[in-house]
């Protein structure tokens, strides 16, 4: 994981990433996938997707599909994906010719987002429908940054990632600050999440940071928009799509203003004061096995929860949430880091019976 740690690193990425990406709108008649072999011709388990287009002028497109964009067509193709996955690894003509049947059988337009790679073939990155809303992070960086420095308040940037499937960007207002319990601060911050690749919606979310441990949460969602727009090619003049995105940046960018609200910030901090009061975890190995299974966390992730709750020695539900938080900066994948802070306000949510029930698990 390559977390980015300035806003001048976070820009060139994403101003390099873009140069790198296009995007072509086909009919799947025109599709065909080929397996990925090795040096002695033995396939890889990798497939390839090859695209003839309309105009005998261009050549033949070929691109590397990544897991994301085989899962895509595995769900657009109605097939499950436990067996999708078999017939590409064990049986690689079934999987063609199940492929091709459904691609030619029930045609249909598919966007194709790609990326170009010095040297080699290019990466299909995603297998989207023609109704996707390209909201790209160069729109971010281009239409949402600059607000920052009109905010009402005084902004840090914190850090930023930018996953295979998903793009994240933090920054905190130190101005915004108040106690949990005495001697330990968060502060007040706001997160903008996005996926060019169809893997979730853009978002603008609270986030609070506890300042002893710079511990994140992931809070609420103050605007949340998913990439269904118009379908592409049918009678939009440029003009009406660039109106089009021009709303949508604005109301983005009055979303962004109004996270910066201290109303909100105090309603968060009295849920998370509320956290270090009522029932104590009696059972650390007990509770952390009903916390997984109440969130679904692998069995690594369980354990270093157990770890951070035992060094910690905190057992309200206060020291629970932040032995996940404190767990999750352990992860390698920071789309997995953002999931477990979302689950640390989950668990500050709980019903009181429903964090009783993890609290005096045995």
């Amino acid at each position: 994981m390559s977390v980015i740690t300035s806003l001048d690193s976070l820009i060139e990425r994403v101003i390099r990433e873009d140069a790198r990406k296009y995007d072509l709108l086909a009919d799947t008649r025109r599709m065909s996938v080929v397996a990925v072999e090795d040096e002695e011709g033995v396939p890889t388990g990798g497939v390839r997707l090859n695209l003839d287009p309309e105009d005998k002028a261009y050549e033949v497109e070929t691109f590397d599909l990544t897991d994301h964009a085989l899962g895509q067509i595995a769900t657009d193709l109605g097939i499950p994906k436990k067996y999708f996955d078999r017939m590409r690894e064990e049986s690689f003509p079934l999987f063609k010719r199940n492929v091709h049947h459904w691609l030619y059988e029930e045609p249909n337009r598919r966007l194709i987002r790609a990326r170009r790679n010095e040297g080699s073939i290019p990466t299909g990155r995603a297998w989207l429908s023609d109704r996707f809303r390209r909201l790209d992070n160069i729109e971010i960086a281009k239409r949402l940054l600059p607000e920052f420095g009109r905010l009402d308040t005084e902004v840090t940037f914190h850090n930023a990632a930018i996953t295979e499937e998903k793009f994240y960007l933090r920054a905190l207002f130190p101005r915004i600050t108040g106690e949990v319990k005495v001697g330990d601060p968060v502060q007040w911050g706001v997160q903008i999440r996005n996926s060019e690749v169809g893997s979730g919606s853009f978002a603008i979310e609270s986030f609070v940071m506890r300042l002893q441990c710079m511990n994140g949460l992931v809070v609420a969602k103050v605007l949340s928009a998913r990439h269904v727009g118009k379908r592409l090619g049918e009678h939009l003049t440029d003009e009406t799509i660039e109106a089009d995105d021009r709303a949508f940046w604005l109301a983005a960018r009055d979303e962004l203003r109004a996270s910066v609200s201290e109303a909100a910030f105090e309603t968060v901090l009295r849920t998370l004061r509320e956290t270090t009061e009522g029932e104590k975890i009696v059972a650390p190995i007990a509770a952390t096995e009903r916390l997984a299974k109440t969130f679904s966390l692998s069995d690594g992730e369980r354990d270093a929860v157990l770890l951070q709750l035992a060094q910690a020695n905190d057992m309200s539900r206060w020291g629970a949430l932040n032995a996940i938080t404190a767990a999750a900066k352990t992860l390698d994948s920071f789309d997995r880091q953002v999931e477990m802070e979302e689950i640390g306000w989950s668990l500050a949510e709980l019903a009181p019976k429903d964090w009783s029930r993890i609290a005096v698990a045995a």
